[in-house]
């Protein structure tokens, strides 16, 4: 039986379960440890049977079966009946947050659940709080806006006009994404979404409450308590993620949160990405000061874009001695925005934080995502401080980092030309390097290959992502300076390297072309340089690497 065909007698068996079902089951659910002898075969369900192939399986069948299933396909068998609840666990590893109730809500219950809280293994924060108004969603790229009252919304449109806007932009992303994923993307569950999507006014209402428990959660802080309560009581814990891009696509979340599985099926609403964020096809703008004496109430303002990130920081950093996290991830998942990098010009309270995290013994994985656009403008001050660079050096066990930027290539040769890599990233303080991944960012070709020079021989994985050559160095003589000068050939270890393009001239948010393979047999057997100077040295012909898109589980398709 194939997991498809399986999925569809759980479906049958059980039915749709509301979200008040999900979350009793939750709340009640316990674990049950079969003492069912090996080979024995289970008696068959008398109420709401499911069909007999699975109740006459082999117990170690059925629960090498049920491990494959998602725990929303576990919770409809364990309603089935009497039997498969008891022989069908739910195996809860990750637990989501976020200034919503409901979230906060099963966050808590299975943090006061004494055999679902050891095992869970990652917190993923969702970070993209909900626009209040158009006037606060304008304000994310016009922080200029945060000095002046709501009411006054200079060139702002009206709220349900922006919110009925948002809603049809969305419908024009399904096809522009479907069209660019050959189809993949779309199934019947989302064609079923988008036909009977919800009117315009109980979309707005249902929009309206959302906010309003948002922002009843933001007054009383539950989700950073809830959070200081996981952290002493997620004994197992060992990564953190905060991201902006939990939404996804409309009727494809890139995370489906408790808050995201209890929208109505044909929710159709602006998909917020909580952060200041750049979409495809916009102008950049420049990151406002983290710390400005002169204006401390619009800098309050502007930190609060970021009201998440400070929260799960700020718990890390005092519940220290609780919790052995030793991964740390503040991850846009490609999407044009990132932490605000000015908050790198001068110590401050979450500089402290972050610094304390970086310390802690154990941590082996950091990754970062930022916002700089506007840094050029300003000589680099986040980037030439030193202080970026001693917080990284203090992560002295750091296996794995990332670096990711939303430098807008357009305006690269603006301003001062950007510091060098190792200006701000101590990699000789990383004796036990194995992933290292830099993305969007703006470079020298010659400084690349001098960081990559000081790397430890440790070096497992290497990933270059969306570079912008700011000395008219391109990709193709890079991969060549790389065997000639690195020799990594003649490692132990010789790292694999992957390199990932925008798909020009269609670049979609959160698709890139990937090479590898191609890349690999080139550093080290008999491979040809991937890029083709006949279309220009950053680019490669049809047919080279494969496209993968990140809010696309398993896609992928040979370029």
């Amino acid at each position: 039986m194939d997991r498809n065909s399986l999925n569809q007698s759980v479906g049958a068996a059980s039915g749709m379960q509301s979200a008040s079902v999900e979350m009793d089951e939750l709340l009640s659910a316990r674990s049950h440890v079969s003492t069912l002898s090996p080979q024995r075969k289970l008696a068959p369900c008398h109420s709401n049977a499911p069909s007999p192939q699975l109740t006459e399986l082999p117990i170690e069948l059925l629960a090498d079966i049920t491990n494959r299933l998602e725990n929303s396909d576990i919770k409809n068998l364990r309603l089935a009946c009497k039997l498969l609840a008891r022989t069908s666990a739910l195996r809860i590893s990750r637990v989501f947050l976020s200034a919503n109730p409901l979230n906060v809500k099963v966050f808590r219950a299975i943090a006061d659940h004494e055999v679902f809280r050891h095992g869970v293994i990652e917190v993923i924060y969702d970070d993209a709080r909900l626009p209040r108004s158009a006037y606060e969603e304008a304000a994310a790229r016009r922080p200029d806006l945060l000095r002046y009252s709501e009411a006054r919304q200079i060139g702002v449109q009206t709220d349900e006009n922006w919110f009925n806007n948002e809603r049809q932009q969305n419908i024009r992303e399904i096809d522009r994404h479907e069209f660019h994923t050959a189809g993949q993307w779309d199934s019947p569950a989302r064609i079923q979404q988008a036909a009977a999507e919800m009117s315009m006014q109980a979309s707005w209402t249902y929009y309206q409450d959302l906010v309003r428990q948002q922002d009843e959660v933001i007054a009383d802080n539950s989700d950073l308590e809830a959070l200081r309560y996981g952290l002493r009581r997620f004994l197992s814990l060992q990564t953190v993620i905060i991201t902006p891009a939990a939404h996804g696509l409309l009727f494809s979340p890139l995370y489906k949160t408790p808050m995201i599985r209890a929208f109505p099926l044909s929710f159709n609403y602006p998909i917020p990405r909580g952060w200041p964020a750049r979409h495809e096809g916009q102008s950049s703008f420049a990151a406002a000061a983290w710390v400005n004496e002169e204006d401390a109430v619009w800098a309050d303002k502007v930190r609060a874009q970021w009201r998440g990130c400070l929260i799960v920081t700020r718990a890390l950093a005092e519940e220290r001695r609780h919790h052995h996290v030793s991964e740390f991830l503040i991850d846009s998942k490609q999407l044009l925005t990132g932490l605000n990098c000015r908050l790198f010009e001068q110590q401050c309270e979450a500089y402290d934080d972050i610094v304390s995290i970086l310390e802690h013994p154990g941590l082996r994985r950091f990754e970062l995502s930022l916002h700089i656009d506007g840094q050029q403008r300003l000589s680099w001050p986040a980037f030439r401080s030193g202080l970026l660079r001693h917080a990284l050096a203090k992560a002295k066990e750091l296996e794995h980092f990332s670096l990711a930027a939303d430098t807008d290539p357009d305006i690269v040769d603006e301003g001062e030309p950007s510091p060098s890599l190792e200006t701000f990233l101590p990699v000789d303080h990383w004796p036990r390097l194995q992933h290292l991944r830099l993305w969007n960012l703006s470079v020298k070709k010659g400084e690349v290959i001098s960081l990559l020079a000081k790397i430890p021989p440790t070096l497992s994985t290497l990933e270059l992502g969306h570079f912008i050559f700011s000395d008219n160095g391109d990709y193709c003589s890079l991969l060549h300076d790389m065997r000639l000068i690195l020799r990594w050939h003649e490692r132990g270890i010789r790292p694999r390297v992957k390199i990932a393009l925008p798909r020009k001239p269609f670049y979609r948010d959160g698709q890139s072309i990937w090479l590898e393979r191609e890349v690999n047999e080139f550093l080290y057997g008999n491979g040809a340089n991937p890029f083709d100077a006949r279309l220009g040295l950053n680019r490669v012909r049809q047919g080279v690497g494969v496209l993968r898109d990140v809010f696309i589980a398993d896609y992928e398709k040979p370029w």
